[in-house]
């Protein structure tokens, strides 16, 4: 394969042998994630516990995934800078796949909880490394395409994915689908074992220890730039908790839209994930980052608060979700081209590692509020708390982030 320095030329023949795992890895662990918001009911029904659990426990199963993951992606991104990304990349498809296996086992609330942080565990080895893999392989000016093809994994979930374990789950079991993704995701670490290169990047040579590590990212915290990008993952993540993580219980519960009605919907959502991905990534590489990312987020929190008033039935939440989709995954690209180009290539896992953290801090503070949230106030705090978090994300774009200039 020809080299891949990050400012080196990339053959295009190699690059479908990079997307394609990629691609699968991220349509698998973004399905078993998102998957869980709209088998929360069926969850509530199938668990033998002794009580049915209630929506703030539920929000618990999303925070300790995030917990797990921010945990665990610390301790991989330095460990990356130094044996390199495939082998993380490798090794993290390769524990999501078991630990997906395990969900056949939970049959109780707390089995259930301990096998979500153990899979939030495995895809914290993955995540931040996979996104620094892309930063080690493609150029700076191809990133933005790169990232957001890989990303319509995400969208693809959308369409083929949460449907079909929706549908697979109301036969079989809240169970099934999660196996089933297991299956796929072994799929991909075959992939990444024989069609990976390893980027002729610098690797870190200090010592790994507590010490190195810790001061890897405090170093990366007193830097304005990495820290501004650990804001903004936070930010990212808790608009998407405090929104969706409830928002199919509350339709099928306020709304009456059915659970088929529902896959439809992520049918139809999907597609606008597509469209926003891709159109954020290319548009981000021509204009920049900070324009796409700042345009996003204003349309975002502008449209947010107006959901319980515009959606009454299955056509309007199709509209509305589609357009929230689009919106929500134009900033997908930008980001992630952004964090790559953050800090120098030696330090690249361990910048992916603090954002990737972060991001899942805020997505178990997120879905814990918004257990909360919907369980009392109700759903329309849910809707206001998310878009102020997206309308702060904007604030720190314009005003903590400078636009890159690697080449």
């Amino acid at each position: 394969m020809a080299s891949t320095l990050g400012n080196a030329s990339v053959e295009k023949p190699n690059w479908f042998l990079i997307i394609v795992p990629l691609w699968l890895a991220v349509f698998v662990v973004s399905c078993q994630l998102f998957v869980v918001a709209p088998l929360l009911p069926l969850i509530q029904n199938e668990l033998l516990n002794a009580s049915t659990p209630t929506d703030f426990a539920l929000g618990f199963l999303g925070s300790a995934y995030s917990i797990a993951l921010a945990i665990s992606t610390l301790i991989v991104g330095p460990v990356s800078d130094r044996v390199g990304r495939r082998k993380v990349l490798v090794v993290g498809t390769a524990l999501i796949a078991v630990m997906l296996f395990l969900h056949s086992f939970a049959r109780h609330y707390e089995s259930l909880l301990l096998v979500r942080a153990l899979s939030g565990m495995a895809c914290g080895v993955y995540s931040g490394s996979m996104v620094a893999f892309v930063g080690d392989y493609f150029p700076y000016n191809r990133r933005g395409w790169a990232t957001g093809w890989i990303m319509t994994g995400v969208a693809a979930g959308q369409v083929i994915g949460t449907p079909a374990a929706i549908l697979l789950a109301n036969t079989y079991g809240f169970q099934a689908p999660f196996v089933a993704f297991g299956g796929l995701i072994a799929i991909a670490s075959v992939m990444a074992w024989r069609w990976f290169p390893q980027p002729n990047v610098e690797y870190d040579t200090a010592p790994l220890s507590p010490t190195a590590v810790l001061n890897s990212y405090g170093q990366l915290l007193r830097s304005p730039g990495p820290r501004a990008g650990a804001i903004l993952y936070f930010l990212l993540f808790l608009s998407i908790g405090l929104f969706l993580f409830f928002f199919p219980k509350w339709l099928e519960e306020d709304i009456g839209i059915s659970v088929q009605q529902l896959a439809l919907l992520f049918v139809v959502g999907g597609i606008g994930l597509t469209v926003g991905t891709i159109i954020g990534g290319m548009l981000s590489d021509r204009l920049g980052r900070r324009p796409i990312l700042i345009l996003a987020c204003l349309a975002l929190a502008v449209l947010l608060p107006f959901a319980t008033l515009w959606i009454t039935g299955l056509a309007s939440a199709t509209v509305f979700i589609t357009i929230v989709l689009i919106l929500g995954a134009m900033r997908t690209g930008p980001i992630m081209a952004l964090l790559t180009a953050l800090t120098a290539q030696v330090k690249r896992g361990t910048m992916m590692g603090l954002a990737v953290a972060s991001g899942q801090v805020g997505l178990g503070v997120a879905t814990a509020v918004a257990g909360w949230l919907y369980q009392n106030p109700g759903f329309l705090y849910n809707i206001l708390s998310g878009a102020v978090a997206v309308l702060l994300m904007a604030v720190v774009v314009w005003r903590m982030v400078s636009e890159p200039t690697e080449s």
